[in-house]
């Protein structure tokens, strides 16, 4: 609804609307928080007797939206109650947090058999993250890749993984794309791959020896 008919969405909000042949008693919009100044635009009440009193809520303060549902409550007041607290909760102690701009470069990979030797590897678009207030100090993140990668290598294909770890939070995945492209080498980048190569099973088999 808010992402694909933003016009209809505002209907939501009004915390009264006439309907032609209804009762005049249910003009009123039952959603609990509509009007406390928290940001609540939306969106649904709902109650049956196997699953109590419930609400699918939106709120919106600044540039971050929430949304949040919840059912099995007992009565209206206190779907109001857990409302309000589900709002209060997700502003305050979350915060977003800026863990890279577009084009930073994060980490770079080997090329293999290509124009070039290495790529950079970066986002795709801005990453922003919500994190608990508390621990944004202890937000933990690692890159993993497969090396070397093998040439051609379009600009924007996803090469890697950004790894964000956080206390009490899921692990959470951002693919990293390569910032350039990189076609298939010719007669010297491929000299260059095997002399690299050989160079290595060389030094191998001298290790091998010394031990």
């Amino acid at each position: 609804m808010i992402d694909q008919f933003p016009e209809y969405y505002g209907y939501f909000a009004l915390e009264e609307f006439d309907f032609d042949g209804r009762s005049p008693s249910n003009r009123f919009n039952r959603n609990p928080v509509l009007g406390l100044g928290l940001g609540a635009d939306g969106l649904k009440t709902g109650h049956t007797e196997e699953a109590g009193y419930g609400l699918v809520g939106s709120a919106l303060q600044g540039d971050r939206r929430i949304i949040f549902v919840f059912a099995g409550l007992n009565s209206q007041p206190e779907r109001r109650q857990e409302a309000e607290a589900f709002i209060n909760w997700g502003f305050r102690q979350f915060i977003e947090k800026r863990m890279a701009k577009k084009g930073d470069v994060l980490g770079e990979v080997p090329v293999w058999m290509g124009s070039e030797q290495r790529v950079n590897l970066t986002v795709a678009d801005d990453l922003d993250l919500l994190v608990p207030a508390v621990g944004q100090d202890s937000i933990e993140t690692r890159i993993e890749y497969r090396t070397p990668l093998e040439a051609p290598i379009a600009a924007g294909a996803p090469v890697g993984e950004l790894v964000i770890t956080a206390p009490d939070m899921p692990e959470k995945r951002i693919p990293l794309v390569s910032d350039r492209e990189v076609v298939r080498g010719g007669f010297l980048p491929r000299v260059r791959a095997s002399s690299t190569v050989l160079f290595d099973k060389a030094m191998g088999q001298v290790q091998s020896l010394m031990e």
